[in-house]
């Protein structure tokens, strides 16, 4: 328990930072894909890499958000995110949007699954009728990174996973 408590301190209250966005080097001929890249972290996470020259392929369901994102984007840093059409909640969509992907790039190297949906109601499903959460959150990355892996190996590439403490420590709250 003592382990969990220090954990969750240094988890809320970390050290300052040694490493900034400002030491990413640039990226260009790098191709980085972003799910949810329309906002929160993943919004900050591609605006970051268009600074720095990469090619972002930003990933997700709602094509009039990452309009939004495009724009708000290419206004910040004079550099154009693509919008790559994504539903996490469908096996069927990721396997669609795995197939267009490797149809347009080769090499992928950076992966970001960042995307997620957290505390949805628990009759919720996905296409597939899995819980929501779990079906967005860990199954649609995880099929996702799978059906990307050729382009993945071609780029010598990083797979970069995201998620919150909740999910980390308290997989299921539902019941509170």
């Amino acid at each position: 328990m003592f382990w969990l408590l220090k954990h969750m301190w240094t988890q809320n209250f970390p050290p300052p930072p040694t490493w900034s966005v400002d030491d990413i080097p640039d990226q260009t001929g790098r191709v980085h894909l972003v799910t949810g890249g329309n906002a929160g972290l993943g919004f900050e996470t591609t605006k970051a890499l268009l600074k720095k020259n990469a090619t972002v392929y930003i990933a997700t369901r709602n094509r009039w958000k990452a309009g939004e994102a495009i724009l708000q984007l290419k206004d910040q840093t004079g550099r154009e995110a693509r919008f790559f059409e994504l539903d996490l909640a469908s096996l069927d969509s990721v396997k669609r949007a795995a197939t267009i992907f490797l149809t347009l790039e080769t090499e992928l190297h950076v992966l970001y699954n960042n995307a997620g949906v957290m505390f949805p109601d628990i009759s919720l499903l996905t296409a597939d009728r899995y819980d929501l959460q779990i079906g967005t959150n860990m199954l649609g990355h995880f099929y996702l990174t799978k059906l990307l892996m050729p382009a993945l190996k071609a780029g010598k590439a990083r797979i970069v996973n995201l998620s919150s403490i909740v999910t980390l420590y308290m997989p299921s709250l539902r019941g509170l």
